[in-house]
């Protein structure tokens, strides 16, 4: 789990490598996001509070003045190797507000932009998002739920309670017959997150509700997978999906239950009636299930 910390620590001009490789390795495995701004102290993110990190990998949780503190000309080095020194050539990524990395890691770019083309034009700051394999993610889920076959789920949770990696584990379980056959599996991935998916047909960079449909015309799936679904556009995509007879599981933001109720695109998602529980995440650890939901008692 460190070496997906160093991994992503890649990006990261020379200075900050140096110290950021001698971080514990207990330290680096907790660790799921850094935070770089331009001029203020770097911060490692975990489920506990945020860590400081000084010079020789110390970390600790209060600030001081030889905390470890990117410049400007870092941050902007950071994002120009995110951009592998091409920014043109990451335009719709940057437009969207967000890098992907090899290996399913995500850079999020905060800073000022054009105000009539809403082009990012200046980064500031910056949030480092660690993706790590998690072969159990979606074991509890699929033993509970999938052991007679395919049902539709959403998989609900506040950010970092590992949604995607949970959804990215289950493909691989039922694409690779871990869940009693093989399964005609489809993703959409829209961000360039669900690697090391051989089983899988997987459609990378297009729009979710352009994916979802052109899954269903060429690859006739069984069970089709997409993380972050809550536009109508992706619902209505997700309803021509139920009619072609696939199964479908979404993930979607969202701290509790009575939250996921309120919101109207994902009220919607329920009244489809065709999803047949909503399981919702913890905070922490990642990919710990809170509660399963039976989705019919949510729409009452």
């Amino acid at each position: 789990m460190a070496d997906c910390f160093d991994a992503a620590a890649e990006i990261l001009p020379e200075r900050l490598q140096r110290e950021t490789r001698k971080i514990p390795p207990q330290t680096k495995h907790a660790v799921t996001e850094i935070r770089l701004r331009a001029e203020a102290p770097l911060l490692l993110t975990t489920a506990d509070d945020p860590l400081f990190v000084r010079a020789g990998g110390r970390c600790g949780v209060f600030c001081g003045s030889d905390v470890l503190s990117p410049t400007a000309a870092e941050v902007q080095e950071t994002f120009l190797r995110a951009c592998r020194w091409s920014v043109h050539s990451f335009e719709a990524q940057i437009r969207d507000g967000f890098l992907t990395l090899p290996g399913g890691h995500r850079l999020g770019l905060c800073g000022m932009t054009d105000a009539v083309t809403g082009a990012l034009t200046h980064v500031t700051s910056m949030n480092l998002r660690v993706a790590r394999q998690a072969p159990a993610a979606a074991k509890t889920l699929c033993d509970t739920l999938f052991t007679r076959g395919l049902c539709s789920v959403i998989v609900a949770g506040p950010p970092v309670s590992g949604k995607t990696t949970m959804l990215r584990d289950l493909a691989r379980r039922l694409s690779e017959g871990e869940c009693g056959r093989y399964y005609r599996v489809s993703v959409v991935d829209t961000r360039q997150e669900f690697p090391f998916l051989p089983y899988c047909d997987v459609l990378i960079g297009c729009g979710k509700a352009e994916g979802i449909r052109r899954a269903l015309r060429v690859m006739s799936p069984q069970m089709l997978l997409c993380d972050e679904i809550g536009t109508a556009a992706e619902i209505d995509a997700l309803e021509q999906g139920f009619s072609a007879g696939a199964q479908c599981a979404v993930s979607v933001h969202t701290d509790t239950a009575e939250t996921l109720r309120q919101r109207k695109p994902l009220q919607r998602l329920l009244q489809t009636q065709q999803f047949r529980h909503v399981i919702l995440l913890r905070r922490a650890p990642p990919c710990t299930i809170d509660t399963i939901y039976d989705a019919r008692e949510l729409c009452s």
